[in-house]
């Protein structure tokens, strides 16, 4: 956490005044709030691990204004972090924009030297977790996540890009080595092991212990450690999960993707879909007694089996043959096609249910938990909901062969939530 990190000339933290000057002397965003800049709000509304965020409005409209810092925000200088983030974060808004339009926020300016992006303002969505803690549903996110999971990954994979397009998304995002090293620690070694910066909820000690003296699972988090770095099929979000979701009752929008990088479908896929079926388990510790909330666990199961069968459904159409692409129309014929895009799809759920098994552990065992789990105010309901996630979470990880689709996973963790199994 010592190490340096460049930082470009010029680059300074900002502050709500030196927003609004920033906005007055650049022409189109003061255009999207209108008025004068004595007409103009700023206010902070930073909320996740890393970055400072600003919401700007005025008469006309709203922006977002977000500042990568030479460091984690909620943590400070100790830990210092590169601000080159910031590029990656437009590049990879630009690039999913392109795949999957109307999902990112659209991009209004860069300001590289002061790794500054100012956005659009999205709303009235609120942040999925959020939602799911207030016991909300959303019509449409199934299918809206399914098709912005095809489209993304499918849409930047070699199935179908040409070789060259492939070679230059992967050069164009290789720098981003230092969010991806800290990936690796974070989600497949620090849970693993006593690190520093872990928290337990208290009466989760004796789990926690069983679990990092587990050999067998250890292997496991090994085994989707070297798929991280080493399968390098699609442009991922990189940390997507149910807080760089923005939902509103018709549009799921994504934020975020300052982790983007050339890496595994099954993690972006994994990390969404295991934070699901961690807001599943979460859902008896939000529970009252006019709301026992098993009409939203169910809910949270099926958003997670629709979406990856939207996937599979949007992924399928998308890899069809094509000039210079892998699968070629003249080798393609009797079904060889239609049988690698099945075999690679299975490939992706295998990966899928290995990374999910990850990021469930990562966000109880970890440095960083999750709202759905936190705001349960009584610890020994949070503590119980958070043993019975590890559980499902050991069992995906030791047997993501053996997982064939995703009812089976929701029939394992309604089995794990009523004490049917024992895993």
């Amino acid at each position: 956490m010592s190490q340096n990190f460049d930082i470009p000339a010029g680059y300074r933290e900002l502050a709500a005044p030196d927003l609004i000057a920033l906005v007055a002397e650049t022409p189109d965003l003061a255009a999207r709030l209108g008025g004068a800049a004595q007409d103009w709000r700023c206010d902070e509304i930073s909320d996740g691990n890393m970055n400072a965020v600003w919401r700007l409005a005025g008469p006309a409209g709203a922006i977002v204004a977000k500042q990568a810092l030479p460091y984690i925000r909620v943590i400070g200088e100790g830990w210092p972090f590169p601000v080159s983030r910031a590029e990656y974060e437009h590049r990879a808004l630009v690039d999913h924009g392109r795949a999957a339009p109307g999902v990112p926020p659209r991009v209004h300016a860069y300001r590289p030297d002061l790794a500054l992006i100012f956005m659009e303002a999205l709303q009235p969505h609120v942040v999925a977790r959020a939602g799911f803690v207030a016991g909300r549903r959303f019509p449409t996110l199934a299918r809206d996540l399914g098709l912005y999971l095809a489209r993304s990954l499918v849409g930047t994979s070699d199935l179908v890009l040409t070789t060259a397009a492939k070679n230059a998304l992967v050069d164009r995002y290789s720098g981003n080595a230092e969010l991806c090293a800290t990936t690796q620690d974070v989600v497949f070694t620090g849970p693993y092991h006593e690190a520093p910066l872990n928290r337990l909820t208290p009466g989760q000690e004796g789990l926690a212990a069983q679990l990092r003296g587990d050999s067998a699972l250890r292997l496991a988090a090994m085994e989707m450690k070297h798929a991280f770095r080493s399968q390098a099929e699609a442009l991922i979000h990189g940390d997507l999960h149910t807080g760089s979701l923005m939902l509103s009752a018709d549009e799921t929008r994504v934020i975020d993707p300052e982790w983007a990088f050339v890496g595994p479908m099954g993690f972006d896929i994994g990390a969404v879909l295991g934070n699901l079926w961690l807001a599943a388990f979460s859902q008896p510790g939000h529970a009252t007694a006019a709301d026992d909330r098993q009409e939203m666990t169910a809910w949270l199961l099926n958003v997670a089996e629709e979406a990856w069968a939207t996937f599979v459904e949007e992924a399928t159409r998308l890899a069809h043959p094509r000039p210079g692409g892998l699968i070629e129309t003249e080798v393609a014929g009797d079904g060889v096609g239609q049988a690698f895009v099945a075999a690679r799809l299975a490939a992706v759920w295998r990966d899928t249910l290995g990374f999910a098994g990850a990021k469930m552990i990562r966000r109880i065992l970890g440095i960083s938990h999750v709202a759905d789990f936190e705001e349960i105010a009584d610890i020994p309901t949070r503590a119980a909901c958070e043993a019975r996630a590890l559980r499902m979470a050991r069992h995906l990880l030791l047997n993501r062969a053996a997982l064939r689709s995703p009812s089976e996973v929701s029939d394992l963790a309604r089995d794990i939530a009523q004490g049917r199994r024992q895993v």
